[in-house]
């Protein structure tokens, strides 16, 4: 239980850390950026907004990897238990039968 609970916080600190990192990113980098070869400001507008558009993105997918990864762990560490119990069940049931010697 405490190991679940110390990945989910985990997980939501790097999260947190990556989403302040990448506006840092977009907020430093890419909003300030000037193009020298292109002239027109709406073109740059389309293409600073692109970039960020793509960290974003890449920063969801990122988030969504890691949480498929995690749920899938989880999953696979509690299937034997279950199939361990589910084994359990059935030799309970199949009691050996008594076999009538005279």
């Amino acid at each position: 239980m405490i190991r679940r609970i110390l990945d989910f916080v985990l997980i939501l600190l790097f999260v947190w850390v990556c989403m302040i990192f990448g506006l840092w990113l977009i907020n430093g980098v890419i909003v300030p950026l000037k193009l020298p070869g292109i002239k027109n400001r709406v073109v740059i507008a389309v293409l600073k907004v692109s970039v960020s558009a793509g960290l974003v993105l890449f920063w969801l997918w990122l988030w969504r990897e890691i949480i498929k990864r995690m749920f899938w762990h989880i999953l696979k560490s509690q299937e034997s238990p279950t199939k361990r119990a589910e084994t359990e069940r059935r030799k309970k049931r199949e009691k050996p039968k008594k076999s009538d010697e005279h």
